[in-house]
């Protein structure tokens, strides 16, 4: 591993630990640490890392030796029964250390109220010290398509793809990521219809829970809005491939951004503009989400690189929530009731 570079404790398990370890060294990161929520577990995370075995991860963060936390397997850290998680978030903060996360944190809009809002000294919540990543609108990609999204218009219509290998995130990291672009781009829908595919099928089909927490295989989601407007989403972390492609539908004609480039063709089919990388040779399936994250990893903890707005984690939340409650009911759920029951349990 590194010799040089933020000095980062990593917490991850076996499954992604090969590839956080090439995210690691794709983004210069000295890995003083690493461990798992698995107990016994932990040497085995750190023998990948070759580095220290670090077994408490709320340790980590309120005295760990470090620059940055990086938590690519959050496991039941956050949950509602560990009121103590936020304020260990809120320690690492204040004392400068910046704490990464791939999975959501917490885990569901009902997990959001109490110690995660709550504002510590300074007003400063433990929301404040966490960064997901990798968000799209983060990436180049994104950054470089922000003029043409402007000329491009009000998207009537939008189609979201957010998939990748389990080795490289969860379900709900996936659906977490893409209904941040949804509401960045359309807002909050009116309602939303939600189907969910499990990794295995049979006599008794298992169903998702009420949390995005350790949430594996595919879901399909469309989405109505009061004025007209639709939107679907495809997410997957069983899907072969790292992959987040975004299409949108206006008067201007059709607009596609992906991980790499964006093309940008009017209603007589013609090219408008375009920009598209040049594909590697020697590209693996993991290469390509090993250096997306890799670049969000490095663009948190580079100070040269502005800071991005904050996330409206209530809005991300509800929606996905709403989305969760409609593949167990198989009806259309609303987000504004998932808001309401947030401020109920608030």
């Amino acid at each position: 591993m590194a010799e040089t570079g933020p000095r980062t404790i990593v917490w991850t398990d076996e499954q992604r630990a090969e590839c956080m370890k090439a995210v690691c060294v794709a983004a210069h990161l000295q890995v003083v640490g690493a461990g798992c929520g698995v107990k016994g577990r932990s040497s085995a995370v750190a023998g990948v890392f070759d580095c220290p075995v670090v077994d408490d991860l709320r340790r980590a963060l309120t005295d760990g030796e470090c620059d940055a936390v990086l938590i690519a397997s959050a496991g039941d850290f956050g949950a509602a029964a560990n009121p103590s998680d936020a304020q260990a978030v809120l320690h690492a903060h204040q004392r400068g250390v910046r704490v990464l996360t791939l999975d959501p944190l917490p885990a569901s809009a009902l997990e959001l109220a109490g110690p995660w809002t709550t504002p510590g000294p300074g007003g400063v919540r433990p929301l404040d010290g966490l960064a997901f990543v990798p968000l799209v609108r983060a990436a180049r990609p994104y950054r470089e398509a922000a003029e043409v999204l402007q000329m491009f218009g009000e998207p009537r219509t939008m189609l979201i793809e957010a998939c990748c290998r389990a080795e490289e995130g969860s379900l709900g990291a996936r659906l977490f990521g893409a209904i941040e672009v949804l509401l960045t781009l359309l807002g909050e829908p009116d309602n939303v219809d939600a189907a969910y595919a499990p990794p295995q099928r049979g006599a008794l089909i298992p169903q998702l829970g009420e949390t995005l927490r350790e949430t594996h295989g595919d879901i399909t989601a469309n989405f109505r809005f009061a004025d007209g407007r639709a939107a679907a989403v495809l997410v997957s972390n069983l899907s072969g491939r790292w992959s987040r492609n975004i299409t949108l539908l206006s008067a201007e004609g059709r607009l596609r951004i992906f991980d790499d480039g964006f093309e940008w063709i009017n209603q007589a089919g013609e090219p408008v503009d375009a920009s598209r990388e040049v594909k590697r040779r020697g590209e693996t399936p993991t290469s390509r989400a090993v250096q997306i994250i890799a670049d969000a990893v490095s663009r948190v903890l580079d100070p040269a690189v502005p800071a991005e707005s904050p996330l409206d984690d209530a809005g991300i939340l509800a929606v996905c929530q709403a989305i969760l409650l409609s593949t167990r009911t198989g009806s259309s759920e609303s987000p504004s009731t998932i808001r309401r029951m947030m401020q109920v349990n608030s």
